[in-house]
């Protein structure tokens, strides 16, 4: 019969003595992978199902007496990998000789095999949480920086883009970019104007046709390009995806509210709204759940070129440095600004007791403001039992590129909204994102 140290000079001969260690004390082949791949020396913890203890291995000290922790399991060892073991000079007088060493006639072939690559299923047993192609194993692995809640093994989202202006143009950037190790794909991208997307949008992606995005099969369809769009096609994109609006101003017309409601149940599709340059969104909306919101005002300045007006506000005179264009409910502005009236759209939609009719919006031409979008948000609760109500204030400076519409923290903002939207439950409804 061998002694322990004749044990560990034969274990020391052999490739696989931390494997004999961690497998006669109960632990799996996992770790013993790790070490022949460049990871030796690393100490790892597994945790077993539910109302197993832990196993933890630290490379030679993985035997008995050496500081390993047995799995107290109500299941018995393995007949095989985990042999029962008695003390030296305890119940052995007497008789016969050990056969070879289960390591030495079974698991010395497996390491040979482990170091070519061959797949070994690790039977499954309580001691081995480590078996390959299992849940732990895989916990374990390097995996690719994905959206929160996104499977590996899912196939990616497709992501259809609908406008191929500054934001569009931002966000094809980005999702060719870092869309792959994100889990999204860019399958199309469409523009009134085909011309403007080429050179620098690959002709693969190029819908030149809107009504056959359904040919692309996408998941998301993100609209940066006109209220018009959501007008005419939002309710026929609903159809085959989920629709993220970039133009919430679009919502102050009722026929479209009500048929992109219908058309997001009829298909099971959900309509996300982008906060654009919205500041304090959840803290509106948790107000307004509450009972707490008396009154909402949205003051958006810039310098009248960045404006892009219609009907009687296109003809409006500017009579100083500083003039109000319009103030009133937001549902009134929409149709004569909606480039310029987003972010009071998404307030809006954040407060929906007071909604287009009852929400203030107010457009004011600033000729100092040739760099720089304004967004001032007020609010204000119902009186107290002192007399005085909660209110809230929030100055908002957007660096802008003179006469562009769109600011650059909004493009930020955007994107995260994009991502945001393909972490939420696709579900019927309107959903700020």
């Amino acid at each position: 019969m061998r002694t322990w140290e004749q044990g560990d000079q034969l274990r020391a001969q052999s490739p696989c003595h931390w494997l004999l260690s961690t497998t006669q004390a109960g632990c799996s082949f996992h770790d013993n992978l790790a070490s022949q791949k460049g990871g030796g020396g690393l100490q790892r913890e597994f945790s077993t199902s539910a109302g197993r203890s832990s196993v933890g291995c630290r490379g030679k000290n993985c035997q008995e007496g050496g500081g390993h922790t047995r799995p107290r399991s109500p299941k018995s060892p393995h007949p095989l990998l985990c042999p029962p073991s008695q003390p030296e000079g305890r119940g052995n007088a007497g008789k016969e000789p050990h056969p070879a060493p289960f390591w030495q006639t079974h698991l010395r072939p497996l390491c040979r095999r482990l170091r070519k690559g061959t797949r070994v299923n690790c039977p499954k047993i309580s001691s081995c949480p480590g078996q390959l192609g299992s849940r732990q194993h895989k916990e374990l692995l390097p995996q690719p920086a994905r959206l929160k809640g996104m499977a590996l093994d899912k196939a990616p989202w497709k992501v259809g883009v609908v406008g191929y202006g500054r934001l569009g143009q931002s966000l094809v950037s980005h999702l060719l970019a870092q869309g792959p190790e994100l889990g999204l794909e860019l399958v199309f991208v469409w523009n009134r104007d085909p011309g403007r997307m080429a050179g620098s949008v690959p002709s693969s992606l190029q819908l030149q046709d809107l009504a056959a995005l359904g040919e692309r099969h996408p998941d998301l369809v993100v609209e940066v390009a006109h209220p018009q769009i959501i007008h005419e096609s939002g309710a026929q994109i609903l159809r085959h995806a989920n629709l993220l609006v970039g133009s919430p101003s679009a919502l102050a017309n009722q026929t479209t509210e009500r048929q992109l409601l219908e058309a997001s149940h009829r298909w099971n599709h959900a309509v996300f709204v982008a906060r654009g340059a919205l500041w304090g969104t959840e803290d509106i909306s948790r107000l307004d759940a509450a009972g707490g919101l008396q009154s909402l005002r949205v003051t958006m300045a810039t310098h009248p070129d960045g404006f892009r007006l219609l009907g009687p506000l296109a003809s409006a005179h500017i009579t100083g440095p500083r003039t109000v264009l319009y103030e009133g409910p937001v549902r009134g502005l929409c149709p004569f600004a909606p480039r310029n009236s987003n972010t009071m759209a998404a307030a809006a939609l954040a407060a929906p007791s007071l909604g287009f009719d009852h929400v203030i919006g107010v457009l004011v031409a600033d000729l100092s403001l040739t760099d720089l979008h304004v967004v001032d948000v007020e609010l204000k609760g119902p009186p107290g039992p002192s007399g005085r109500s909660f209110a809230v204030h929030t100055h908002r400076e957007n660096p802008a590129e003179p006469g562009a519409v769109t600011g650059s923290a909004t493009v930020t903002a955007f994107w995260r909204s994009l991502l945001g939207c393909c972490q939420l439950p696709s579900r019927p409804g309107i959903h700020l994102c």
